[in-house]
């Protein structure tokens, strides 16, 4: 996966609460990166509910940008 394709994903996942439209291999890969968290029993679902772990929750922070201000 490239670093768009990993942001997008793992902003999903924090909005929806669930991999929506991410393939397994791609899902697998972020859980071996620590990003994700994957519900038990849900593996094997076609959208398995997730939450993002505290390196992907920085992650997404740090890949986010912020509001700009208005003066």
């Amino acid at each position: 996966m490239k670093h768009e394709e990993v942001v997008a994903a793992i902003k999903v996942i924090a909005e929806k609460g669930m991999a929506i439209n991410i393939s397994k291999a791609d899902l697998q890969s972020l859980k071996a990166y620590n990003l994700i968290d994957i519900a038990k029993g849900a593996e094997n679902d076609r959208s398995p509910a997730c939450t993002l772990t505290k390196k992907g929750r920085v992650m997404l922070k740090a890949n986010t940008k912020p509001a700009e201000k208005s003066e």
